[in-house]
C-alpha cells in the first residue's frame, strides 16, 4: 500500500503525447497537466503531487528542475524553467492576468478579445529557486542564479545572481556562485 500516491512510470509518460519528453522524468499521478502536447520535459525532472501546469501556450522545463507540490504555471503566454530551477511548494507562475479595473472581462470562458490583462512569457534561467508562496506575474525574466525568499511576489525582471525577498521583492544580496561547479559535478556523474 502506498498512502502517499506514486509517480507515473516511463512508459505511462511516453504515452501521454508530451512535447519532448527526456530521461528520468517523474510526474506524480495526482499533478495535473493541461495541454501536454504544448508541455517539453529535459532529463531528471520531477513534478510532486498537486502541481497544476496549464500549458495553452508552449511550457518549456530544461533537466534537474523540481517543481515541488501545490505549484501553479498557468503558460498561456509560455513559460520556460532552465536547467537547475526549482519551485518550492506554493509557487505560482502566470504568464497572463486578468484586467481587474472593469473596463475588461475577465476569465478564461469569454472571447480573448473582450477580456484585458497582462500577459508576457515567464523565464527563470539557469540555477533560479523560488521560496515558498512566492508569486511570479507575466513577462517577469528571473535572471541567473536568482534566489527568491518564500511568500514574496515578483512584479519585475530580476537581474543575475542576487537574493530577493518582499512584496514586491527587492534585492537583499549576492548569490554565492559555488553551486555551478557542484552543477558541473551532477552532468559529469550522469553522463559517466
Amino acid at each position: 500500500m502506498n498512502l502517499g500516491g506514486t509517480y507515473f512510470d516511463e512508459q505511462e509518460l511516453r504515452n501521454a503525447g508530451f512535447k519532448h519528453l527526456g530521461k528520468n522524468v517523474k510526474v506524480h499521478s495526482r499533478a495535473s497537466l493541461y495541454g501536454v502536447a504544448n508541455i517539453s520535459l529535459g532529463d531528471n525532472v520531477r513534478i510532486d503531487d498537486f502541481a497544476i501546469i496549464v500549458a495553452t501556450g508552449l511550457v518549456t522545463i530544461g533537466s534537474y528542475v523540481q517543481i515541488a507540490n501545490l505549484c501553479y504555471l498557468g503558460g498561456r503566454h509560455g513559460i520556460e524553467m532552465e536547467d537547475f530551477s526549482t519551485l518550492a511548494p506554493g509557487v505560482k507562475l502566470f504568464s497572463a492576468s486578468d484586467d481587474y479595473s472593469g473596463e475588461k472581462l475577465t476569465n478564461p470562458t469569454v472571447p480573448i478579445e473582450l477580456t484585458g490583462g497582462e500577459k508576457g512569457k515567464v523565464i527563470l534561467k539557469k540555477h533560479v529557486i523560488i521560496g515558498a508562496n512566492s508569486i511570479v506575474l507575466p513577462g517577469c525574466v528571473i535572471g541567473e542564479g536568482c534566489s527568491i525568499g518564500a511568500l514574496s511576489i515578483v512584479k519585475t525582471s530580476l537581474e543575475p545572481w542576487g537574493v530577493y525577498a518582499g512584496i514586491p521583492v527587492r534585492r537583499i544580496k549576492a548569490r554565492k556562485r559555488e553551486l555551478l561547479s557542484l552543477a558541473r559535478q551532477v552532468k559529469d556523474l550522469s553522463s559517466g
